[in-house]
C-alpha cells in the first residue's frame, strides 16, 4: 500500500515538473549597443508633443523624429548617448540639457 501512494505521489511531481513552463527571461540588454529610441522622443512643435506624449523626452533638433535617434547607455552604469545623423551620414551627439525630475530636453549639436 505504501509503495502504490509513493509511486502515485511520484509520478505526480515528475508529471507537474514535465508539464511546467519553462521560464523565457528577456536577454539583458547590452548598453554599450546602440538601439533605435525614437519612439521615446517628440519634437515640440508635434502634434500631442504637450498632450498625450507628454511623456516622451522633447529633442530639439533640425530633424526632429523624422530620423531615426539612437541611444545607448542606461544612466546608472552607462552613461546615455543619443546620436542622429544629418543628410551626409554623419553623426551628431543629442546633448541631454534638462534631464530627471523635469521632462528630458535633448538638443542637437551640430558640430
Amino acid at each position: 500500500m505504501f509503495a502504490r501512494i509513493l509511486t502515485g505521489a511520484l509520478l505526480t511531481a515528475a508529471a507537474t515538473l514535465a508539464l511546467a513552463p519553462t521560464a523565457s527571461a528577456q536577454p539583458t540588454p547590452d548598453w554599450n549597443t546602440f538601439y533605435d529610441k525614437t519612439a521615446n522622443f517628440v519634437a515640440p512643435f508635434d502634434p500631442g508633443a504637450f498632450g498625450d506624449k507628454g511623456d516622451r523626452a522633447l529633442v530639439l533638433s533640425p530633424y526632429g523624429t523624422g530620423r531615426v535617434i539612437e541611444c545607448k547607455g542606461d544612466g546608472h552604469y552607462v552613461a546615455v548617448y543619443c546620436r542622429q545623423f544629418d543628410d551626409q551620414g554623419r553623426e551628431h551627439a543629442l546633448t541631454q540639457v534638462i534631464s530627471a525630475p523635469f521632462r528630458g530636453v535633448y538638443v542637437y549639436n551640430p558640430f
